[in-house]
């Protein structure tokens, strides 16, 4: 049996927080931006490397949201409080 990784754990207080949306990243999909939660903790767009109808997906703490375009999971994110990490970008 192979255990994989689900969600995005907030990492300890020793880690540098915040990281880069690209340290999210996978065999299968790309992180894009990273953005915070009104508990501090990561959310992650990312997008598919493959050909999916639903390439776009929003994921924090356990839960995984599937969307066709970035517009709708930025919406989704400005919509529930999710901030963008302005850090990643400087």
């Amino acid at each position: 049996m192979k255990f994989r990784a689900i969600g995005i754990a907030p990492g300890t207080k020793s880690e540098r927080y915040p990281r880069k949306a690209s340290d999210y990243s996978n065999k299968i999909y790309d992180g894009i931006q990273l953005r915070r939660n009104h508990r501090n903790e990561p959310v992650v767009i990312m997008c598919s490397k493959r050909d999916d109808p639903l390439r776009w997906k929003v994921v924090y703490g356990f839960s995984s949201i599937f969307f066709r375009t970035l517009a709708e999971a930025v919406e989704f994110c400005n919509s529930r409080g999710m901030e963008l990490v302005k850090e990643q970008y400087e």
